[in-house]
């Protein structure tokens, strides 16, 4: 009876606090270790930070100079025909290796958008860089930092 009675007083008094807790800690470890936005996740990083999806961008980068009319543009969400908003947010929100492995692999099998990228690509024996970058503040000035590193995509 003891037992049920300290069971119940936990529950009502420590165990919403205690998840609460939970989900602010894992919010701010998948900030600072997976490249998480802040305003993402359930934590409240959103009113301390201005990284958010909207200044988020991933850069795209193909650098074959024996192709001509292969082109791509240095960032991704200034060219909606290539990847769907929804996508980029999805991607720019939370950019693993793995999605920007599947956001290229999407890239360079749509043939149809992008006129002869797989082909350029295995003429040219190059690959397909994606990173993703957020925009940070420090020392006076507005710039840009990588969240990940360059993934190289290959068709």
């Amino acid at each position: 009876m003891i037992l049920k009675h300290s069971l119940v007083k936990f529950l009502k008094t420590g165990a919403i606090p205690l998840l609460l807790i939970t989900v602010a800690v894992r919010q701010i470890v998948l900030v600072n270790t997976a490249g998480l936005s802040p305003w993402h996740g359930g934590g409240f990083g959103m009113f301390a930070s201005m990284d958010r999806d909207e200044r988020r961008v991933v850069t795209a980068q193909l650098e074959c100079e024996s192709i001509q009319g292969v082109s791509l543009p240095g960032l991704l969400a200034n060219a909606p025909e290539l990847v769907q908003d929804k996508t980029y947010i999805h991607i720019s929100t939370f950019p693993t290796d793995a999605q920007l492995q599947r956001l290229g692999k999407l890239l360079t099998e749509d043939t149809g958008n992008i006129t002869g990228l797989t082909d350029g690509l295995n003429e040219c024996g190059e690959t397909l860089q994606l990173q993703a970058w957020r925009l940070i503040y420090k020392d006076g000035a507005i710039g840009y930092k990588p969240i990940t590193q360059p993934v190289e995509v290959i068709p």
